[in-house]
This record gives C-alpha cells, structure tokens and sequence, in this order.
C-alpha cells in the first residue's frame, strides 16, 4: 500500500500506509486551523458543532446533541452553558413533558453560525488546495462513507 508515497516525504513510509494514521494526521493539521478561525469569533470547535446541530434539526436535548455529534453527553452541559452565557442558545421545558429541557439557538446564534461556518469553511480549504475539485469531491464522499459506517454500527 507504501507504492504511491512521495519519496521525498519525511514520514515513514509504512505509517503513510495505514489509512488511520493518515486520517488522523489530516484531521489534527486541519483541526488546528478551524480551532484558530473559531477561536477568533469566540467559540470552540464544539460549541460551533453544537450551533450547527440545532441549526441542522432544530431544538433538541442536549443527550441528542451528544449522540449526534458524537461526544460525551456530560461534555454537552458545558458546551450549552457557555453558549446561553453567550447569548446563541436557551434551555425551555418541553410543554407536553416538563422533564425534558430542549435546548435552542437564538436569533443571535443563527447569524453567527452562518458567518462562522463560512469562516471556517474558508479556513480548512487551504489544506486541500493540492486536490483538484473532483478529488475534494471525492475525499468528500469517502470520509462521509466511513464516517456513516461508524455511525450506523455506534447507533445501531
């Protein structure tokens, strides 16, 4: 699988034959710039994540939140709390159950995320200038089938 690798590339050739290995290493490097362009507007990558679940499907639980993006639910109480200090989101009881507390953005978040997620799309392209649209395209489509193979057998 080492066939394609540059020669000239400074990591060894057998890690750049490990599907994860490279994943990893991709998703650190561009993980970096989206941190910094988001830290410029003042949220982290989560909370920014959180912002664009509730744009994506609405209110809901913070649990839902949690099984959505993939992260530990005891993480998303910290998340939402820092977001509704900020303003981008309120915490409602649901009318037809009082125990569960839906949590919503704001006016305020829906403009913000917007602007963000282009900022951030903006950010993370820099990185994948070497491929062409086609092969973004398809990068694209493969991390979204892996990704969806994940999901399925977490949720499933």
């Amino acid at each position: 699988m080492t066939e394609d690798v540059n020669p000239g590339s400074v990591r060894p050739p057998t890690l750049l034959g490990i599907p994860s290995y490279l994943a990893g290493n991709v998703a650190r490097a561009t993980t970096r710039t989206l941190t910094r362009s988001l830290a410029e507007h003042g949220l982290s990558l989560n909370q920014h994540a959180v912002l664009v679940a509730l744009r994506d499907f609405g209110p809901m639980a913070s649990h839902e939140i949690a099984d959505r993006l993939d992260v530990d639910r005891s993480q998303v109480v910290g998340f939402v709390d820092r977001l509704e200090r900020d303003g981008f989101v309120t915490r409602s009881r649901e009318a037809h159950d009082r125990r569960r507390v839906l949590i919503s953005a704001t006016a305020k978040s829906v403009e913000a995320e917007r602007r963000i997620t282009e900022a951030a799309r903006a950010a993370g392209s820099s990185l994948f200038d070497v491929l062409s649209p086609d092969e973004l395209a398809q990068l694209v489509r493969l991390l979204r089938k892996v990704l969806d193979a994940h999901d399925d057998a977490r949720l499933g």
